[in-house]
């Protein structure tokens, strides 16, 4: 069972062992510092991690892009930075993977800036809150954050070669998200919208922000809620009908169940159903273009009471049905493992770290091979 702690707003204050908390046997030890270079692009300071890392024959890296939970800043992502990282040149010597073509080392970095109106961005501290501390636009604001987050790491993708390596003699081969609560919605978004990342780890988030959300009007006992105890809710002011329409376009389930068609409220979908021939025609080119060959790793609190599992489990149980043996999508590449550390509330315990640095290497490992068979073609 979990070890007692105070409740706390930072999901990672614990995680890692730090001179200020007292968690020192509950958490991970401080793992030691590595470089960070910071970066002034397209107005958003962008800090980079483990440049002077890089093996002097590394010609290819892989970037994984960390994404910090709401009330948070980009800080509490350096000891994740620094042990995902060191871990993966321990597991180089080992001599497994990690060769890319050429033979030469896949090196590893990763990338951490503020979120959209946290930290250095902060301009409205109501914004970042929820309804019962005030914020009546809880809603569209929390989903505008990491909506927008998520396409501010595509742009700053575009971007970071010129800045990190501008003498052009090392190519970002591959990305990888990973995001924390917020950062984890915000994850989900990254990896099925841009074709450029092959994998994510989502902790604590959720694919179907309407599912979590209207729940979480109901507990805070919204008059828009209360009204019709549920109908009516979306499309009031409190989830307007531009949020409705902006949901549909880029979180995961109202999309796949738009494309669908099956004419389901949004987050009340039954996701379970029998996918007819039809159904599987429809969308399994978009299958393929949002998840097809991506590897996936979801961790999440079994008690978790803020991001409930419950909520993401009716979509990820779609997925997982489709790529299982037999599924629609058996032979669409993508790899998802979905583990709930039981006992666990809105936090990270070194449960979940230990399940991502075997992802990080796997996946490093697995897109490596793959480079490699190319190459001899």
């Amino acid at each position: 069972m979990p070890p007692k702690r105070p409740s706390a707003p930072n999901p990672v204050e614990y995680t890692y062992a730090q001179p200020t908390n007292s968690s020192v046997s509950h958490s991970i030890a401080s793992p030691p510092a590595i470089s960070s270079t910071t970066f002034h692009i397209a107005g958003i300071l962008t800090h980079v991690h483990g440049l002077a890392e890089l093996p002097s024959s590394c010609t290819e890296v892989a970037v994984l892009w960390l994404l910090h939970p709401r009330l948070q800043d980009h800080r509490c992502m350096a000891p994740f930075a620094a042990h995902i990282i060191t871990n993966y040149y321990a597991h180089l010597k080992t001599g497994a993977g990690g060769r890319g073509t050429g033979g030469k080392e896949t090196g590893l970095i990763a990338v951490s800036f503020d979120q959209r109106n946290h930290g250095t961005r902060l301009v409205d501290k109501l914004a970042n809150e929820a309804w019962r501390s005030g914020n009546e636009h809880h809603a569209q604001d929390m989903f505008s954050c990491f909506a927008g987050t998520a396409e501010d790491t595509s742009l700053l993708l575009n971007y970071l070669a010129a800045y990190a390596f501008p003498e052009g003699k090392v190519r970002i081969a591959r990305n990888m998200v990973m995001g924390i609560s917020l950062g984890g919605h915000a994850a989900w978004h990254l990896v099925m919208r841009d074709e450029r990342f092959s994998a994510a780890i989502v902790v604590i988030g959720c694919p179907d922000y309407t599912r979590l959300m209207v729940d979480r009007a109901r507990l805070s006992k919204r008059a828009c809620w209360l009204e019709g105890q549920g109908k009516g809710f979306l499309g009031s002011k409190d989830w307007p009908q531009g949020l409705v329409e902006a949901i549909d376009r880029v979180d995961p389930a109202s999309y796949f169940s738009k494309v669908l068609g099956r004419g389901a409220a949004p987050g009340e979908e039954d996701w379970a159903r029998t996918m007819s021939e039809e159904e599987v025609r429809r969308v399994r080119p978009e299958m393929e273009r949002c998840f097809g060959g991506k590897r996936l790793l979801i961790l999440s609190g079994g008690a978790d009471k803020l991001v409930n599992y419950k909520f993401s489990e009716p979509f990820l149980t779609w997925l997982k049905s489709a790529t299982a043996k037999g599924g629609w999508f058996d032979d669409g590449g993508l790899h998802l493992k979905d583990v709930v550390a039981e006992g666990y509330g809105h936090e990270v315990p070194p449960s979940m770290v230990e399940e991502m640095l075997p992802f990080i290497n796997e996946t490093m490992d697995e897109a490596d091979g793959r480079q490699r068979r190319r190459s001899k073609i």
